[in-house]
């Protein structure tokens, strides 16, 4: 394998070759320049043609371009004195003497004359009449200007011989500044080198440092050299022999030690490194005025210092400035000493200040230079760490805090900084976060400070699943205040409350409480805010009291500018009373002035909050959308029993059940551990009550009715009657009343109607009348069912509507209302549809085919007219192999019901059993006509 293969650039070799032979076919002197920038593998290139040339015959010459001060032609000197020993004296005469030997100096000689050139051109063509030459010259833009003479005469004068010339220089950003003659640079054959693929990176690590790279780090060294093979020899040289993880090369690209790095910054005069370290400290898309200012020059003078940088292959060549390569930036700015880097960000901090540029670009700044203790540097931290957050750049706006909290801040606003940082690290790392908020707590002297860090400490206990804890961290609190501290120990007292009804904590609370913290609430608008929303969840969990309850979470959560965790109190409120439309208004809102910043708790909040309005609205496939993301992204937080995470997961895996994925929804719930015995915590009803929702969709009625029943009890130890919170009850009356259970399914879906009334929303209202409704039978079914899909046909709930014009159609089909019937399952499968309900869309078709027999006498016994309705449609269940428990359930009648049914129609057709029902019915009722 060649050089050229091993670093990636084998696509170049039949480019040389074709040189090489056009060249030795004598058809003039063949020509050929190689561009790239530094460090590219021009050199490495160029050996390759001279090894190719010499390969097939040609007297090669390869030499350097470069030439030291007085030493005119030295270049051309070079070259013939490599071509032919004898003629590397020139004539006496001719002021030209032999180059002297490495490392003495040159001595100064006089400009030579145009017989030495035309001697050196003539020299040069009298061997490639004996063999053909190739002439190589490496750094050719640096020809001293008596060699290019040279050369273009030797251009000139070689049309009929096998000469082979070929250059090196700048990429195509400096061929416009490359002295070479016009006409050889015009018939050249040109190969722009580039950086090596992500690919060829990890062959040339493993073939140049024993360094193996997987896909990813492979990625990250050519982000940070762009390919370039000698960048990429100075990151991994420290590597060798070890596989880096990509951490490990961002470190070393921040080292200041770089093996290589003088090749790129020796030479650069004092003006051209202080330009270069402006645009290292000021990052990507510099502008050229802030970084002469910045490196203390004007704008004239920095100009003609860019096209240096340029040139060197330092800067790239646009506007606004930036490093050619990330890496290059990083040789820069690790070796400015750390005082002087820190004088340069504050410097550069100053400048983007001044010129209005945004608190981002001034915090970065200020958070590179470290605390410095001037009071201007706070709001623009703030500013920026607030715009972070909003962007979703969670670490970048934590470290903007923490840089906050390294000056000298004032009480109130170090505790609302430290809060700020709590909910963004409470995210990942909550138990950081939890030590952090308690350490600040017990410290605080101020009182309003240690209840900002109880109340965020006992909220973020919260939402880890540990509510126990956060009662006792607010009563901790309130009693280290004292008495004293009224207005704080009122607001411990509330968030305490609030927790309290939110699920169950060993923590009994008055009736009276509400009122009790009314008559002594502070006289601020937050206060009233939080007084509010602890109204609003204690009316809902009551259940009489709607208007109350809608009314009280309106003063939650108006007047807000950032309403925070009231927003979920006051929009549950709102969503459980069925005014889906304002709840999804107050979650757009806060959306939309970034209330709910990505990456945190209330992000996901708010997210959940409008899944719940979409739900509650029937549209399951919109809900899914909303949610999957989310459950995506929280499912490790949802094994760790996050209560935000497994509210979330609960909801998505009920959903999924409702759109026909079972196995879906029952795979999510076992991956987060949702699937066994739950504990008694915030979220425990509303996961049993999705759970159950998904065992009923899989078939599994006693596992589903296990759930219903284990919420049921929960709901009653935290007193909660209101079915809008979760209709378990007529949920258990349904599955009891499909296998025969009536009395008891009965007792449940009365208890339920009653306490619905109360609250009276149409949805709940209409759901226990439903569940009520298939407890009877015969025609006080029929009334029943009518009434509960007009009931809910004046509700958002669409999906529970569904469900029930379905069953009212098949009370209708059993009636013999077979028009009315078809009417039902029509607007029923109309409705499953949009709500995308899939297994009510596969059911309706089936209940129609089912449910109204069409009995033409001429192709089974004319006794089939005889049949009532009802039997008719046993007797077809039972001819296409349903057993009589089967049948029961489609029909939710009592298996004996079925078995009545059963021997009346065996006796009218004067047949003994199932085995004779193909004699007197050819084919299953209702496969004939009769479909709407």
């Amino acid at each position: 394998m060649t050089s050229v293969d091993r670093i990636g650039h084998a696509r170049e070799r039949a480019r040389l070759l074709a040189v090489i032979d056009r060249a030795r076919g004598g058809r003039g002197p063949a020509s050929i320049v190689i561009r790239g920038e530094r460090g590219i593998g021009k050199s490495a290139l160029l050996g390759e043609f001279a090894s190719l040339a010499a390969d097939a015959g040609f007297r090669v010459s390869a030499v350097s371009a470069g030439t030291q001060p007085g030493d005119p032609l030295g270049a051309a000197l070079r070259v013939v004195s490599r071509l032919d020993a004898r003629c590397t004296e020139p004539a006496e005469g001719t002021a030209l003497h032999r180059p002297a030997p490495a490392g003495e100096p040159v001595p100064h000689r006089a400009a030579p004359s145009e017989e030495v050139l035309r001697e050196l051109v003539e020299t040069v063509c009298r061997q490639a009449r004996r063999t053909p030459v190739a002439i190589c010259l490496d750094d050719a833009g640096h020809l001293d200007p008596w060699s290019l003479h040279w050369l273009s005469g030797l251009y000139s004068a070689a049309s009929d011989l096998p000469l082979a010339i070929a250059l090196t220089g700048g990429d195509i950003a400096a061929a416009d500044q490359d002295p070479w003659p016009p006409a050889l640079a015009a018939a050249a054959e040109h190969i722009a080198l580039s950086g090596l693929d992500p690919e060829e990176v990890g062959a040339f690590a493993a073939a140049y440092r024993n360094v193996p790279l997987d896909a990813p780090t492979a990625q990250l060294c050519h982000e940070l050299t762009g390919g370039n093979p000698a960048l990429l020899l100075s990151l991994l040289a420290c590597h060798t022999g070890t596989a880096p993880t990509a951490d490990a090369l961002r470190d070393t690209a921040a080292s200041a030690v770089l093996p290589g790095a003088d090749r790129w910054l020796a030479g650069l005069g004092g003006a051209a490194l202080g330009l270069a370290r402006a645009v290292a400290v000021l990052g990507p898309q510099a502008e050229i005025t802030q970084c002469a200012e910045l490196a203390g020059l004007s704008v004239r003078e920095a100009l003609p210092l860019i096209d240096e940088l340029v040139a060197r292959s330092l800067f790239a060549n646009r506007t606004p400035l930036s490093f050619r390569h990330p890496l290059l930036a990083g040789m820069v700015i690790s070796r400015v000493p750390a005082g002087t880097r820190a004088a340069l960000h504050l410097t550069a901090a100053g400048i983007l200040r001044d010129g209005h540029f945004g608190a981002t670009h001034v915090a970065r700044h200020l958070v590179a230079a470290g605390p410095l203790g001037l009071a201007w540097t706070v709001r623009p931290l703030r500013i920026a760490a607030n715009q972070l957050e909003r962007e979703g750049r969670h670490e970048e706006a934590a470290g903007h805090l923490r840089g906050m909290l390294r000056e000298r801040l004032r009480p109130r606003v170090r505790s609302s900084v430290q809060c700020q940082l709590a909910a963004l690290d409470g995210f990942a790392a909550p138990d950081s976060a939890v030590r952090r908020l308690d350490a600040a707590r017990r410290e605080a002297d101020d009182p309003r400070c240690a209840t900002d860090y109880a109340v965020a400490l006992g909220t973020l206990l919260a939402e880890c699943g540990r509510p126990e804890d956060a009662v006792a961290v607010l009563d901790d609190t309130a009693e280290r205040l004292g008495p004293q501290a009224a207005a704080q120990r009122w607001r411990l007292r509330l968030r305490k409350a609030l927790l309290c009804l939110g699920g169950p904590v060993p923590s009994v609370l008055p009736a009276d409480l509400p009122d009790s913290l009314a008559a002594q609430a502070p006289s601020d608008d937050e206060a009233r805010r939080e007084l509010s929303a602890l109204r609003a969840v204690h009316a809902l969990r009551d259940g009489t009291d709607r208007d109350a309850a809608v009314g009280h979470a309106r003063g939650a959560l108006t007047g807000s500018e950032d309403p925070g965790r009231l927003l979920w109190h006051g929009c549950e409120v709102l969503i459980r009373a069925d005014e889906l439309a304002e709840a999804w208004s107050y979650c757009s809102r806060a959306r939309l002035l970034d209330q709910s910043r990505p990456g945190t708790w209330g992000d996901v909040g708010v997210g959940l909050l409008r899944a719940l309005v979409l739900y509650a609205r029937g549209s399951l496939t919109a809900a899914d959308a909303a949610l999957t993301p989310l459950a995506d992204l929280l499912r490790p937080a949802a094994e760790a029993a996050r209560l935000p995470a497994t509210l979330t997961v609960a909801v998505l895996a009920e959903v999924r059940a409702q759109t026909g994925a079972t196995d879906a929804a029952l795979a999510l719930l076992a991956d987060c551990g949702l699937d066994g015995e739950l504990p008694a915590r915030q979220d425990t009803v509303a996961v049993l009550g999705a759970r159950a929702a998904v065992w009923e969709q899989a078939g599994d009625t006693a596992r589903a009715l296990e759930d219903l029943y284990a919420a049921g009890r929960l709901l009653a130890d935290s007193r909660v009657r209101n079915p809008a919170v979760l209709p378990w009850r007529s949920r258990a009356a349904r599955l009891l009343a499909s296998r025969g259970d009536l009395t008891e399914a009965s007792g449940l879906a009365a208890a339920e109607w009653e306490d619905a009334r109360r609250w009276g929303t149409p949805r709940a209202v209409g759901t226990a009348q439903h569940a009520l409704a298939l407890t009877e039978t015969g025609g006080r079914r029929l009334r029943r069912l009518a009434t509960a899909v007009e009931t809910l046909a004046h509700s958002p709930a669409r999906l529970e509507l569904a469900y029930a014009r379905r069953d009212l159609g098949a009370a209708l089909s059993e009636a013999g209302r077979a028009d009315a019937a078809r009417t039902e399952f029509r607007a029923a499968l109309s409705l499953a549809k949009s709500c995308g309900a899939q297994p009510l869309v596969r059911r309706v078709p089936l209940d129609r085919e089912c449910l109204w027999p069409v009995v033409d006498d001429d192709r089974g016994s004319p006794a089939l007219s005889g049949l009532t309705p009802q039997e008719q449609r046993i007797l077809g269940l039972a001819r296409a192999g349903h057993t009589n428990k089967a049948i029961a359930g489609k029909l939710f009648v009592t298996v004996r019901t079925v078995e009545f049914h059963l021997s009346g129609a065996y006796r009218k057709l004067g047949i003994s059993g199932r085995d004779q029902l193909a004699d007197v019915i050819p084919a299953p009722l209702g496969t004939g006509g009769g479909r709407a």
